[in-house]
């Protein structure tokens, strides 16, 4: 034992950093999680505080706005795992399929470059577009296609669509490099042998692309699903207004709002937990499933 700290005791002091990062980032916050079973006061302290046990869960289940941020939460969140990933997937399969490289390149920079953009931009550039008097309406208005402008950002029934197209434009070049580097891993001898046989490009596709990256689809939808009580924030925070609140309120939105507006710190973080057990459960439920059906998961 003590040999092999010797040998390996430069490799042991490098991770010193990154333990020290998880510590004091990661894990000593977790302390702070107490408050969701006390009636916090900063006079009193965590530890000194009031002793309510789950006083606060039962508050939020029995407030008028849960099921609505529910609802709104789980819809955004569902709609955006499912479109991002199925885009992912079809923009891996078309830049694996050009042969020009310098095309190629290009292409891909230009797929990444939305995920380096911050949401305060992206909310910026979609309130000039998307104003009653903006680009957009104006060029609907001058081809025919509507008779007075459309009120984007004050449609509740639109806020849905808006927040997932804004997450497929931002995310979907960024999540295709798993899937172009799973590509790239399968055996080429397997699309020259179905060429041989004569199946198409799109047969190659989904008799042998498809089915060699399902394990990598399977795993990252199994982690998505942890995020899935992560709908966003600054875009809904920044794109919501009166009009649209009923479809744009979400849990961490709701959290801001109570924790850091309203002063209800405890209450805020029992929103919190509740968020976090929800995602780790079901990370076990799908991981089960996936070990039982397709006998692959992450654990």
């Amino acid at each position: 034992m003590l040999t092999t700290v010797r040998k390996q005791k430069f490799y042991l002091l490098a991770l010193v950093p990154f333990l020290a990062y998880l510590i004091v980032f990661k894990y000593y916050p977790m302390y702070g999680a107490i408050i969701a079973f006390k009636k916090f006061s900063f006079s009193k302290g965590i530890l000194g505080s009031q002793w309510v046990g789950l006083h606060y869960f039962q508050l939020f289940f029995s407030s008028p706005d849960v099921w609505v941020v529910l609802r709104n939460t789980l819809a955004m969140s569902a709609l955006s795992i499912v479109f991002v990933a199925f885009f992912s997937i079809l923009l891996a399969i078309l830049i694996t399929e050009v042969k020009n490289v310098l095309y190629r390149r290009v292409v891909q920079t230009l797929s990444y470059l939305p995920h380096f953009i911050s949401w305060i931009v992206v909310v910026g550039m979609v309130q000039t577009l998307l104003y009653s008097s903006g680009p957009v309406n104006s060029v609907l208005l001058n081809l025919g296609f509507i008779s007075k402008p459309i009120n984007f950002l004050g449609s509740a029934n639109m806020f849905w669509g808006l927040i997932t197209t804004l997450n497929i434009w931002k995310s979907v070049g960024w999540n295709s490099i798993i899937y172009i580097a799973a590509i790239i891993s399968i055996d080429p001898t397997m699309y020259e042998s179905a060429t041989l046989d004569g199946a198409g490009k799109f047969k190659q596709i989904m008799y042998i692309t498809l089915p060699s990256i399902m394990p990598t689809i399977i795993i990252i939808f199994i982690f998505s699903l942890g995020y899935i009580l992560n709908a966003g924030f600054e875009q809904q925070l920044f794109l919501q207004n009166p009009l649209n609140y009923t479809h744009a309120e979400v849990l961490d939105t709701y959290v801001f709002k109570y924790g850091l507006q309203k002063n209800m710190y405890s209450y805020a973080a029992a929103v919190g937990i509740l968020k976090s057990a929800a995602g780790f459960g079901l990370v076990l439920i799908v991981n089960f499933i996936s070990r039982k059906f397709f006998k692959m998961g992450i654990f």
